[in-house]
């Protein structure tokens, strides 16, 4: 049975206060080594112990871990991870309560007011520690396994899913290619069938180019170029006079640098060259 605490009254065994029964303790791992501090306050003057100190009454646990980390060890907080609530029953646990955190945090290590010096020690080789934190630190060790498969667990799944939406994306933009260019084949059958109107209607005598049966192949080839334009086929513009660009230009005839004639239009589809222009060069 504990014994009962006038408020503000310290307890005769671990030196809390009865309105102050609730700590934190702050457990912080370097290279398997453990950040202990050495008290100099009573009652655990010269002993060894995790940082930590009493919570505020209007004070969130949360804020205390970083205050008191800043204050003793002079580091800042970057994260902080629940490891348990603790009491012991030689403590009045209804008034002394640890609540205890593995904390990240980052900086250079100094001793503040409320430690004489601090040290780093291995976890096989800890000191005789201040209050429980031997219980804590073991119970953190004998956890933290199962937090951290959890931990590469949780890893993976995000990963596994990050993968499969850059697959779905790269799939989408596959699938938006083949859709593109899937009739590049086609295409490439009726371009010929253009030229042959083409070459067909230049040699059409002046005279009868208002013939009925000019207007018709006329009508015709406007619709398949109208069909090639609406399937996203665009022609190569080039003229005479232009400079040679071998990436859309192929040269049958001459040599040179610029452009006599074009021989034979050239076409792309969404941009790809589907074919170079042929064409004479001077």
């Amino acid at each position: 049975m504990s014994m009962k605490l006038k408020n503000n009254e310290p307890c005769p065994e671990c030196g809390r206060f009865a309105n102050r029964g609730v700590t934190i303790d702050a457990l912080i791992i370097r290279d398997d080594k453990i950040l202990l501090i050495k008290r100099n306050a009573e009652p655990f003057k010269g002993f060894w112990a995790l940082p930590g100190g009493y919570v505020d009454w209007d004070e969130k646990v949360e804020d205390t871990v970083k205050r008191e980390v800043l204050e003793e060890v002079s580091l800042n907080l970057i994260s902080l991870d629940l490891i348990g609530i603790f009491s012991d029953p030689r403590r009045h646990p209804k008034q002394c309560i640890d609540i205890a955190y593995f904390v990240e945090a980052e900086g250079n290590v100094k001793a503040g007011d409320d430690a004489s010096e601090y040290k780093w020690v291995a976890i096989d080789n800890l000191p005789e520690l201040a209050f429980d934190h031997k219980k804590i630190i073991g119970y953190y060790l004998e956890n933290s396994s199962e937090k951290d498969a959890a931990r590469k667990h949780l890893d993976s799944w995000k990963r596994c899913q990050a993968d499969f939406e850059n697959f779905k994306k790269d799939q989408a933009k596959h699938q938006e290619e083949f859709r593109k260019y899937a009739k590049m084949d086609v295409i490439e059958q009726i371009l010929p069938v253009v030229d042959n109107f083409e070459a067909s209607l230049a040699h059409v005598p002046e005279a009868k180019k208002d013939s009925g049966w000019v207007v018709g192949l006329t009508h015709i080839q406007r619709q398949i170029e109208d069909i090639l334009r609406n399937n996203d086929v665009e022609e190569i513009g080039v003229k005479a006079g232009d400079k040679f660009d071998p990436e859309i230009h192929e040269a049958v005839a001459g040599k040179g640098e610029k452009v006599k004639q074009v021989l034979q239009k050239g076409y792309k589809l969404n941009g790809r060259i589907l074919r170079a222009a042929r064409v004479e060069v001077c």
